[in-house]
């Protein structure tokens, strides 16, 4: 017969939770395509004639323990915890234009202790990973090659970092003594060149293990094959023409869309992640393992919530 709100509502009902063990918990679970006998690929299978409905749901699961901890850190900070999501999905929703959500894109969110990864198609978040190097491992390396604290790395990197070094990068010269009383020490200088030199290798190999994911989750099969860095580990100079001919795709820098009067300071890659927040909280969207699915941490809800919840999104 005729597929109403209903029938979509009890299909969705009907999924399970795979067996993920205790140590993992799911953070997202979207249907991202419903097929109606042998069509697939509908957004929205209402007011269509058919006799079977099914649906492919897209499932995130994260360390339990760290959840944990997150929350647990935010609740002593005396604040109210609304929910969790993935930094790689709020990154693509804020940083992705609405075609490239619809054919094909990847977001790579670097971070400072992670680069998060996420593909969209249709409008749907379909793959989501996570690289555990960033910008964080690049200053590390930083501190460790020129023997200097971190905080001075940090601001080294900010100031005189660089994914490809020039000619002229021999000849600038960049201080990086200290105060310790050691005149030779504190007297010290490297090239941009040599700082490049160290920065380099790391980048590729955060970019080089993107490709291996993005390779496993067939990413060269989409309609598009954009790709979009954004994060604050982004910013480095000359990151963008490097990844294009690691990850061999076209590759702009993102960054925050669709929100309009931010200050200027807030609009860098940076911020793409706090701002996909605020999208989020604007429009919130319920997880669809909140309403009936059979789970112990997520109880079963009445088929009316799941009802309403399918009309709010689709």
């Amino acid at each position: 017969g005729q597929v109403s709100e209903e029938d979509v509502a009890r299909v969705l009902s009907s999924c399970d939770v795979p067996d993920f063990g205790e140590a993992r918990e799911v953070l997202h679970a979207q249907p991202v395509n419903f097929a109606l006998d042998n069509r697939s690929g509908l957004s929205d299978p209402r007011g269509q004639v058919g006799q079977k409905l099914s649906t492919d749901m897209h499932m995130i699961t994260v360390d339990a323990g760290a959840v944990q901890n997150l929350v647990h850190c935010v609740k002593r900070c005396d604040l109210e915890l609304a929910g969790v999501v993935s930094s790689a999905y709020v990154s693509g929703l804020s940083s992705l234009v609405e075609d490239e959500q619809e054919l094909g894109a990847a977001c790579v969110d670097m971070g400072g202790g992670a680069t998060s990864l996420s593909i969209f198609l249709k409008k749907h978040m379909i793959y989501a990973d996570t690289v555990r190097m960033g910008g964080d491992h690049v200053t590390n390396d930083i501190s460790l090659g020129l023997q200097i604290p971190a905080t001075k790395a940090e601001r080294i990197k900010t100031f005189y970092g660089g994914a490809h070094a020039t000619s002229m990068d021999d000849r600038e010269r960049i201080e990086i003594g200290g105060d310790t009383g050691d005149y030779d020490r504190d007297s010290r200088s490297v090239s941009r060149t040599e700082l490049i030199g160290i920065i380099k290798p790391r980048i590729e190999e955060i970019l080089e293990d993107v490709r291996s994911r993005l390779d496993a989750a067939g990413f060269e099969h989409l309609p598009s094959q954009q790709i979009v860095l954004t994060g604050g580990g982004s910013q480095i100079p000359g990151l963008d023409a490097l990844a294009s001919r690691i990850l061999g795709q076209q590759v702009r820098l993102g960054r925050p869309l669709r929100v309009h009067g931010l200050p200027q300071a807030t609009t860098g890659p940076g911020f793409s992640a706090a701002v996909g927040l605020c999208l989020m909280a604007a429009n919130p969207q319920d997880e669809w393992w909140d309403f009936d699915m059979p789970s112990e941490r997520h109880p079963v809800r009445s088929m009316a919530r799941t009802v309403k919840w399918f009309r709010d999104n689709w």
